[in-house]
Parts: structure tokens; sequence; C-alpha cells
């Protein structure tokens, strides 16, 4: 029974792989599945937030604002890297006609530390008409608790950040993905969502790659250790 446990070895390793494998096919449809979403709500016609819009959610839905800039209360979204520099998020909220106003994801700016940045170097006028994507910026904001601005934050979240303005904030952030010709030169803008399939075909098939060379490879060490001739047999007939 000894010489059988490399295979059994193999037989639960390679069923382990090919659970793992099964796990990335699934993690693909769902990716699929938010791209196609995504991709039809890119589709719809740009939200005019100055209108007032009434539907439940704009997340994922292109949108334009015209309104007021307020540079006295900045944030700082911190360690965003951008193709391998060192960076962060510049999030500016646009005061709207009605009173309200939306966090508007300005663009990116290197940054040595991924927080330190001279906002005065990245102004721009205060009345603006911005377009952009509407996200939304889930999980705490997990903000500095230091109460003079800029704040800095992990993420932009409008829900945990309406506290610290005098206004109401709008539960979606604009995230502006091409830059007026007034913006500052510094700036980059932020890319649309990555609507590709990802790497999770190519992990399946290593996956059940390793699950076949488990399952081959030790099916084979088990027959050559029991064939005649092998060291095994070899063994058994010396002790006899």
């Amino acid at each position: 029974m000894r010489r059988y446990l490399p295979l059994v070895f193999g037989v639960v390793a390679g069923l382990v792989c090919v659970r793992l494998g099964v796990w990335q096919l699934n993690r693909l449809s769902e990716r699929r599945a938010v791209n196609v979403r995504r991709e039809s709500r890119l589709a719809m016609a740009v939200v005019n937030l100055d209108e007032h819009p009434t539907e439940d959610s704009l997340e994922g839905r292109r949108a334009s604002a015209t309104g007021v800039f307020d540079f006295e209360r900045q944030i700082v979204v911190m360690l965003r890297g951008l193709r391998g520099v060192p960076g962060v998020h510049i999030v500016t909220p646009l005061r709207l006609e009605d009173g309200t106003a939306v966090l508007v994801e300005r663009g990116w700016a290197p940054s040595s530390d991924g927080k330190t940045v001279e906002l005065s170097k990245l102004a721009e006028p205060d009345t603006s008409v911005v377009e952009g994507l509407l996200v939304l910026s889930s999980g705490q904001a997990e903000m500095s608790i230091a109460d003079n601005w800029p704040i800095y934050v992990r993420r932009p979240n409008p829900v945990d950040l309406e506290s610290r303005f005098p206004y109401s904030l709008m539960p979606e952030v604009l995230r502006r993905t091409e830059l007026p010709a007034a913006a500052p030169p510094v700036l980059r803008p932020l890319p649309l969502p990555d609507l590709t399939n990802g790497p999770h075909l190519s992990y399946a098939i290593q996956w059940f790659s390793f699950a076949v060379i488990a399952v081959v490879g030790s099916a084979i060490l088990v027959w050559r250790e029991s064939r005649p001739g092998s060291g095994v047999n070899e063994r058994h007939t010396d002790s006899l």
C-alpha cells in the first residue's frame, strides 16, 4: 500500500488545483458580467448633474457638471501610484448651483512619499465645467484626524467625508478622465475602469496544468517503482 502513497498525494494535489482552476473560471465569469454592465452604462446618455437627476444609482454613468471648486476644502488620496511612480489623487468639491456638491477626482499628481503634495501648484479656475465618470468609493475613508485642510484619506468616500463639509455631497465621485486646457500641467487624467478579462483565464489554465502534472507525474512514479527490475522489486527479492 505504501507504494501508492505518491499517487494518493498526487490525486489530492490535483483535486486542489482543479478546484482553484474552477474558482478562477468563476471569477472570470463574474468579471465578464461586471464588464457587460459597465459597458452598457458607459453607452448611456451623459448625465447632467445640474438638472438634479433622480435615478437611484448613477454609478458608472458618464456625467457633466458646472460649478465652483472649493479649493479651501481639498482631499488628498494617498498612495496612488501611476506606471510605477508614487503619487496621489487630488479630490476637490465642486459646488453646484443648488448648494450641494460633488467630489471631483481632478487628477493624479506625483508625490515622492505618496502623500506630500503642494496644492498651490495644482490650482485652476474656480468656475469649471467638469466631465467624467461617476464612480462609487466603497469602504471607510480612513481619514486623517487633523481638523485642518487638506485631509488625507485612503478612499474618497463621500458618505464618510460629508460630515467634514458645510454642504451635502453626492454619494458618487466624479472622476475626471480628460483634463481641460486650464488644468495644471503636472496633473494627469485618471483612467477609465479596466474592461479586460484580466488574468483569470491564464491562471485557470495554469492550475489545470498543475493538476495534470500532479496526477500524471505521481502515476508515472508509482509505475516506475512497481515495474519488474525497479528498485522496489529488487529490494523485495533481496529480502527473500
